[in-house]
């Protein structure tokens, strides 16, 4: 009798352990790897806010091996990311979900707050990580990637409602930084970056910007936001510059940028803008300055798209730009007829000034105000 009193005992212990092991199994899915503890110094973590009918957040990543523990006692185990495409996880109750990914091997991340409100963004040690894409964050006022991930070669930060300070001076391997649609972001920290190539830093809160240290800068997209001032190293070779809807009254630092060949500094501040010693610029558009009144090029130079509208240039003005601009062929074909061009409504000097120069030099007048 004693003997099947054991022998139920231990077939309810078996069961038990059995139904234990089956939970653990629901909560523990995906692929057999072994992986180490997560901890704040290997993981990204994320707060999530399930708030509305949609439940679904969405997470890609590539380099190596991943986990994630989505903060609702789940953890999914993911050994080659890469290839599996985005991953999707659907949460069941609207609440707040405390978010971890094990980030260690991977060298490609994303993720968006875009479709869940995701906050209190935290960064662990990454130091394999390549390229970084993290959008539509809230509730982080400040992120410092130069001590998250040093070998960063690319990244993404937009669309962040409170972010205020970037700090990415650490990361040496940058060479493409995109960092736009931050409002509160006025504080950029970006210098001594020499693999840095592409800067684009439109829809910010910048109101001055040092690019010291950055050599390698190819490319700068600094548009909408309220800059004052850049601030520009020795031998830069920064070929495009866009600083549209600035709050720029000067323009003294182009002298450091011989090379510039596309610049639009279209809707700021300015009074006057020489470029006369820019012989490589192609394309301008300096159009709505409203109070400029004086706009020089350099003679017979290589522009063939100049926008001055709706600025304040005289008659005078307006002349010696038409002489300055290159004489050319008159076009073979109709489709070719716009290659050259040039706008200049809405000026005082608009309907005085020579337009035979241009058309003895074969230049398309651009009236369209759309």
């Amino acid at each position: 009798m004693k003997e099947n009193k054991y022998l139920f005992a231990l077939i309810g212990l078996c069961l038990f352990l059995g139904l234990t092991s089956c939970a653990e199994d629901r909560r523990i899915f995906g692929d057999d790897i072994e992986i180490p503890e997560l901890t704040d110094d290997n993981t990204v973590q994320f707060t999530v806010e399930v708030a509305s009918d949609w439940k679904q957040i969405e997470v890609i990543a590539g380099g190596g091996r991943m986990a994630i523990e989505w903060g609702d006692g789940r953890l999914q185990k993911v050994e080659d990311p890469g290839t599996t495409g985005p991953i999707n996880y659907k949460y069941g109750n609207r609440k707040s979900y405390r978010v971890r990914i094990w980030a260690e091997e991977l060298d490609f991340l994303s993720v968006s707050g875009l479709l869940l409100p995701t906050t209190d963004l935290r960064m662990g040690y990454l130091p394999r990580m390549r390229s970084l894409n993290l959008n539509s964050f809230s509730g982080t006022t400040e992120l410092d990637l130069s001590n998250s991930c040093p070998n960063v070669e690319d990244i993404n930060i937009g669309n962040w409602t409170d972010l205020e300070r970037l700090e990415l001076n650490q990361c040496k391997q940058l060479e493409r930084a995109d960092i736009y649609t931050n409002p509160r972001l006025t504080f950029l920290n970006i210098v001594n970056l020499p693999k840095l190539k592409d800067l684009n830093c439109a829809g910010n809160g910048l109101t001055a910007l040092s690019l010291d240290g950055v050599p390698a800068l190819r490319t700068l997209y600094c548009n909408n936001n309220p800059l004052t001032t850049i601030d520009l190293g020795d031998k830069m070779t920064i070929a495009g510059l866009y600083i549209q809807n600035c709050a720029f009254s000067s323009l003294a630092f182009l002298d450091k940028l011989p090379l510039l060949s596309e610049f639009s500094c279209r809707s700021n501040q300015l009074t006057t803008l020489d470029l006369s010693k820019h012989r490589s610029l192609r394309f301008l558009d300096c159009s709505f300055n409203k109070k400029m009144n004086h706009l020089s090029i350099p003679a017979n130079n290589q522009v063939q798209i100049l926008r001055c509208h709706s600025c304040n240039l005289k008659v005078n003005t307006l002349d010696a730009i038409f002489d300055a601009l290159i004489a050319l062929p008159k076009p073979s074909t109709p489709e070719h007829e716009k290659d050259y061009r040039i706008s200049f409504y809405d000026n005082p000097g608009e309907n005085t000034c020579d337009v035979s120069i241009l058309k003895n030099k074969n230049w398309y007048i651009d009236t369209n105000k759309n």
